[in-house]
């Protein structure tokens, strides 16, 4: 729940006695923050899976994507089926933060990009192994 402070009481409370009797955990932030996180967490993946998908489009056959389409294609590539029409304006709306989440991810690309480049595989494998962490949080 996002700027609560600039809630009435009553709509407040009826929201947090609504929300904890389904036994939702409630969090509050301000808007502000909710919009950058948002924009990292569930909007970038959206714009990652678009491009990815459009990538794969331009670049190969129909029949080359059935023939080797693996689990990991099939799952970076789920998000791409969203609808436009509700990313579009939700991209819109958060665009500034959107664009910084793109430009930090673009510095992870070119970072892993440069190892390859000058086959540095000690920093591809410390960079990949640095991105394991990210599933120690959700176990």
């Amino acid at each position: 729940m996002c700027d609560l402070e600039h809630s009435g009481e009553i709509q407040r409370n009826t929201a947090l006695k609504l929300f904890r009797s389904i036994n939702m955990q409630v969090h509050t932030m301000g808007a502000d923050q909710h919009d950058r996180h948002a924009a990292f967490i569930s909007h970038m993946p959206h714009v990652i899976s678009y491009a990815l998908a459009n990538t794969v489009l331009a670049q190969e056959e129909k029949e080359n994507i059935l023939t080797l389409a693996a689990g990991g294609f099939r799952s970076m590539s789920r998000l791409a089926q969203s609808s436009p029409n509700m990313w579009e304006d939700i991209f819109r709306q958060n665009r500034q933060n959107v664009l910084e989440a793109i430009e930090l991810f673009e510095r992870e690309l070119a970072t892993m990009k440069e190892a390859l480049l000058v086959k540095d595989y000690t920093s591809l494998h410390n960079e990949m192994k640095n991105a394991n962490k990210l599933q120690d949080i959700f176990s």
